[in-house]
């Protein structure tokens, strides 16, 4: 018996730690959409191992060696690069045959291609059925990919939470939660998003970024089916 409650401890612990783990990388992918990087986020980057971030995920492996490449070569001006290819591209600077190319899924999603459309209106809805809104000084729509991946991180820490407090209808409903998400309100638009994206980058660092976005994303999707299978 004891024997039996030292293995459910150890496989609720390493949930919690893929649940923890996957709330960073959201985070951390939600800041590279945010606004472009600082000299010190760069600097950081560069200091990082990406070799364990080999998974044998032709589009995360992809989207890491090119971050890996150009972080090896950075020089004095490569800040002002990489903010001129976000704001060009993320920051909806310039178009490319018409299009802008906002991380935002109103703009992808709305007929009318408007900022604060119909989709917006939705991924509101669902932050409030979960109690979150944005802050009021945010600047940006709800339906921003920065919000829309941040919101995934909230909801893996509140999983892990739910599972440390051994309550596991709430950690599953947060489970399933965050796969309707990417399924309904992610994956719906992002693939043309880095279509349109990829067409107007000219170096590979923001490349690599959305490599690494979606092989993520759908890396995920078996994650929490997996996640879901062990809780229950």
């Amino acid at each position: 018996m004891q024997a039996e409650k030292t293995l459910e401890s150890e496989l609720l612990e390493e949930m919690c730690d893929v649940l923890e783990s996957r709330s960073g990388f959201y985070l951390m992918l939600a800041g590279l959409y945010f606004k472009p990087l600082s000299q010190e986020q760069i600097d950081r980057m560069a200091e990082e191992d990406y070799s364990r971030y080999v998974v044998g995920e032709t589009l995360l492996d992809e989207g890491f060696d090119d971050i890996r490449r150009v972080l090896r070569k950075r020089h004095t001006g490569t800040r002002r690069i990489l903010a001129t290819e976000w704001t060009s591209t993320f920051g909806g600077a310039e178009a490319y045959k018409g299009r802008y190319c906002v991380p935002n899924a109103s703009v992808f999603l709305d007929d009318a291609r408007l900022t604060y459309g119909a989709p917006r209106n939705e991924v509101s809805r669902v932050y409030g059925e979960q109690c979150l809104r944005l802050a009021d000084n945010s600047g940006m729509p709800e339906s921003h990919l920065s919000f829309e991946l941040e919101f995934l991180a909230v909801l893996s820490e509140e999983a892990a939470r739910h599972l440390r407090a051994g309550e596991l209808d709430e950690a599953l409903q947060k489970l399933d939660r965050s796969r309707c998400f990417i399924e309904e309100h992610i994956l719906t638009w992002f693939p043309q998003f880095m279509e349109l994206a990829l067409a107007m980058l000219q170096t590979r660092f923001y490349r690599g970024v959305l490599k690494i976005t979606k092989g993520y994303l759908e890396l995920d999707l078996q994650t929490l089916q997996d996640l879901e299978a062990e809780v229950r």
